[in-house]
């Protein structure tokens, strides 16, 4: 029986070792074959990625997808630095655009003041105003002209397109102007057609009243106010505004100045000007409550 079995392991042995021996003939007449012949090697490596193709794309797809998601997300930090960037100048841009308006502002109220018509005979002096003292108390402003530009205490102050108050006290390099609108703000006017005569007092509100109107005046709503030049202390003819009339049918004058937005004023001198009297409160004086 031992010997049965071990014969037949040797044929088992022999067989095998037959078969590759057969396989190794083989695989060198197929590589002698195939050596003689370009084509066929052309042709079993096509056939061999064919067979593959389906394999090596499902293997590579998942590669692809990440270097996909990989430029997406670098793109995406590219557009989010570029958005940055575009913000940034934006930003800037409209920093400019609203440096250029101020500018353009301030240009165009320049050239009212410019434009605002002055006697010949009068001097002019031009002035930025640097500092705003309204108050409920006080109606004040600072320009930045003074005693060497030849400013004087009295000298008459108009903007862009009127009257805007008076000199009340000078520096060396600064004046202080009093506004029309200040209690302590008494100006003679007159009052288009019959160029009738009253005195402007501030009331400390935004439209100075007319006081001293003649009796038994009939006063037209929206009729032009202008400085008398009663008095010497402010030209004649300066625009002050229009005459409107309240609930209780009181007369005040709606300024064609706004006294809250000035930026650049004019101090208009005559040679031999008259010294206003010092400044009283308007409570003191008969007749001047609204």
């Amino acid at each position: 029986m031992a010997s049965f079995k071990s014969k037949r392991s040797e044929l088992r042995g022999i067989s095998v070792s037959g078969v590759t021996i057969i396989c190794l003939v083989f695989a060198a007449i197929c590589l002698i074959f195939v050596s003689r012949n370009d084509r066929v090697i052309g042709n079993l490596r096509q056939l061999m990625s064919d067979v593959f193709t389906p394999t090596y794309d499902l293997i590579s797809r998942p590669g692809a997808e990440l270097r996909k998601m990989r430029n997406m997300a670098t793109n995406l930090v590219d557009l989010q630095a570029s958005y940055q960037n575009l913000e940034a100048e934006n930003e800037r841009l409209r920093a400019q655009v609203g440096e250029l308006r101020r500018n353009r502002v301030l240009l165009d109220r320049y050239r009212e003041l410019l434009a605002l018509p002055v006697e010949p005979s009068l001097h002019v002096i031009s002035a930025r105003v640097i500092a705003d003292l309204q108050s409920p108390f006080v109606r004040t402003l600072v320009a930045n002209t003074g005693r060497l530009a030849g400013v004087k205490e009295g000298q008459a102050v108009t903007g862009g397109s009127g009257l805007v108050g008076r000199i009340v006290s000078v520096g060396r390099v600064s004046s202080r102007l009093l506004l029309l609108t200040d209690f302590n703000s008494h100006v003679p006017v007159r009052i288009a057609p019959n160029n009738t005569r009253a005195i402007l007092s501030g009331n400390n509100a935004d439209n100075p009243v007319l006081r001293f109107l003649p009796k038994n005046t009939n006063i037209d709503e929206g009729a032009e106010v202008v400085t008398s030049g009663d008095g010497g202390q402010v030209p004649i003819g300066i625009p002050v505004g229009v005459v409107r009339v309240d609930d209780d049918g009181r007369p005040f004058v709606d300024l064609r100045e706004d006294l809250h937005n000035l930026s650049y004023v004019r101090i208009i001198s005559t040679r031999n000007i008259e010294q206003p009297p010092r400044e009283t409160n308007a409570r003191t004086l008969p007749g001047l409550g609204r």
